[in-house]
């Protein structure tokens, strides 16, 4: 995630503080993107532009100081995802304020989620009104995930894949310049053609690649599984919907759990999965552990180190995850549609 710096500081502190990310890739395609915020917003909204992660956490600082009652991530859930975890820094999960994510990005999972509607633009102009009127919008808390290890990392997320076959599809993913539902069928569609063209003794590199099992001693709950060569080691908050392709984690459904998958499922398991996976429901296999739990410890034990994919950002080269229940975060049901 990249940003543009563009702040001028306010005399006035505002309730709504708006953290744009003009290189998500559906604002790239929008020109004065900072510009049509703050005309949807008018005199309530601090409209702010970010450079780098280092700017997002000197430009929120001040702001935050001053009790900012919404802070919306213009962006996607990679946007949102670091817009949370900084102000989560700074303030602690206590007083954060109310959190607004747009639907700015390519899947926009946590909008989804809380019932958010709307572009951009129609949600902070309908955030200032509730504003302007003094009518608060209704809130929901959404579930989180949190993620430690021993070197200092620790972030709260919503979906992860941290190896296996949610990481590589990801990899597949954001590898499009302008990735999109129709992406995510392509994927699949190309992936069972590679398989196929191998069982067929042909040659199938890309099922391979995106079928590439993560070598790694997963804990659950302080059980131990068998396997060491897991083909999915995903972990899920809520259910989610992948672009309106796949519903995910049905097992998160329940407040203060989460969906924990991970074992030796096999590439033909996976395939058979899929009209599963559409229709929301479980994943089949007697190697693979797919029910709700509370904590997980992923070590990475072969050549490979983890690179987790969190609510759509990657990270790299981590020797272990602790996974545990995070916090809940209190999202703005705004409909920008109104």
């Amino acid at each position: 995630m990249s940003y543009i710096l563009g702040w001028v500081p306010n005399d006035q502190p505002h309730p709504i503080v708006v953290v744009v990310n003009p290189n998500s890739r559906k604002n790239r395609r929008i020109g004065d993107r900072a510009e049509r915020l703050r005309a949807a917003g008018g005199d309530l909204v601090d409209v702010v532009e970010t450079a780098n992660l280092v700017d997002l956490s000197r430009v929120l600082a001040p702001r935050l100081r001053t009790g900012v009652r919404y802070l919306v991530a213009d962006g996607g859930d990679g946007a949102f995802h670091w817009t949370l975890n900084e102000t989560l820094r700074q303030l602690g999960a206590d007083r954060l304020p109310i959190m607004v994510p747009t639907r700015a990005g390519t899947i926009d999972f946590v909008a989804h989620k809380a019932g958010i509607r709307g572009v951009s633009e129609g949600i902070v102009r309908r955030l200032s009104r509730h504003v302007a009127e003094d009518s608060a919008p209704p809130t929901v808390r959404l579930d989180s995930v949190r993620l430690t290890d021993d070197d200092g990392f620790d972030r709260i997320g919503f979906a992860m894949a941290i190896g296996g076959v949610g990481q590589r599809f990801f990899d597949k993913y954001y590898e499009h310049d302008d990735p999109s539902p129709t992406t995510i069928v392509n994927i699949v569609s190309r992936t069972v053609a590679s398989f196929a063209a191998k069982a067929a003794g042909r040659r199938g590199e890309y099922a391979d690649q995106l079928f590439r099992p993560t070598s790694a001693i997963v804990t659950v709950d302080g059980k131990r599984l068998p396997e060491t060569e897991h083909g999915a080691i995903h972990v899920g908050a809520f259910e989610i919907s992948l672009g309106g392709v796949f519903r995910v984690f049905p097992l998160a459904r329940a407040s203060g759990v989460l969906h924990i998958q991970a074992g030796a499922i096999t590439p033909i398991e996976m395939i058979r999965a899929l009209p599963s996976l559409v229709r929301g429901g479980p994943i089949p296999s007697k190697r693979m552990l797919d029910a709700s739990g509370y904590t997980m410890r992923v070590q990475a034990c072969g050549d490979e180190l983890l690179n987790p994919i969190v609510d759509g950002e990657q990270f790299r080269d981590l020797e272990r995850l602790d996974v545990s229940v995070g916090p809940k975060i209190r999202v703005a049901v705004v409909d920008g549609r109104a």
